[in-house]
């Protein structure tokens, strides 16, 4: 196959083990939506609160730290042409686009128009070049071998197909090229609260929600079956605070309740 040789420098296998110490009271504010629901965000109730959830976690510290290894994986020189997949509000391109110069290239694509209109907006204000587009990762419109790195953060839990997005970003990169992957496995979500099946059930429930709750520890076996050589995994650990856990939980109580996994007494217990 074509991706034979295509060396990949820094995966996402993130373990992301998270605490917070939870008060005990509901979470059940009509503002939050269900973060499960990322691959369908125009379809929302309210997009826009997929936005603000988007610049909040970007601003977690476990995040932030995130970011510097993934970047670290792609070895940016300057001149390269670069392909973030997943960019949602734009914030990493940009970034790409300081290291790889005028000589380089960076496209953004997200599969949410109102990510990319937000990220195009960004973009306004910067003296930067970046291509925001509208695409999905498991269909790239993108010649083989176009691209000299590729990064996805936080994607393929979303995405429907993982692997298919997998094979699409072996790709577009050349032989030789870099990829640089972070991605979370909710299986190992933990909270320290005193009602201990609740929380059981509710993050069973959420991590059951993503398309793929488990991603992060398949990765490595995924990228091994497209060919992927030299591939080095780092786990990585996100400590959230009560806000953060409060805006990536709360939407999701509505639905644990709907599918009868909670009931609404243990919702405000909770």
């Amino acid at each position: 196959m074509r991706i034979t040789g295509r060396g990949w420098d820094q995966d996402g296998i993130r373990v992301a083990t998270e605490h917070s110490n939870i008060e005990s009271r509901a979470l059940m504010p009509t503002q939050f939506q269900d973060v499960t629901q990322f691959s369908t965000i125009d379809g929302t109730k309210e997009p826009e609160f997929f936005r603000r959830f988007v610049d909040a976690a970007n601003r977690s510290p476990g995040i932030i730290a995130s970011k510097t290894a993934i970047l670290a994986g792609l070895r940016l020189k300057g001149g390269e042409k670069v392909l973030d997949l997943g960019c949602g509000l734009g914030d990493d391109a940009f970034e790409m686009a300081r290291l790889v110069g005028s000589q380089g290239r960076v496209v953004g694509l997200d599969a949410s128009e109102t990510m990319i209109s937000e990220a195009r907006q960004r973009a306004q204000a910067r003296d930067l070049t970046v291509q925001f587009e509208i695409g999905d990762a498991q269909a790239l419109r993108f010649e083989d071998d176009t691209f000299d790195a590729c990064r996805a953060e936080r994607m393929l839990m979303h995405v429907p197909d993982a692997d298919r997005a997998i094979r699409e970003m072996v790709r577009v990169t050349r032989p030789g090229g870099r990829l640089s992957v972070f991605d979370l496995d909710f299986e190992t979500l933990m909270i320290d609260s005193p009602y201990v099946e609740i929380t059981r059930r509710i993050t069973r429930s959420f991590c059951d929600g993503l398309k793929n709750g488990w991603i992060g520890r398949q990765l490595s076996r995924l990228l091994k079956q497209r060919g992927i050589a030299d591939i080095s995994a780092a786990p990585h650990t996100v400590v959230m605070s009560c806000p953060e856990l409060e805006l990536l939980l709360s939407g999701h109580l509505d639905h644990a309740q709907n599918a009868g996994i909670i009931t609404a007494a243990d919702a405000e217990k909770w």
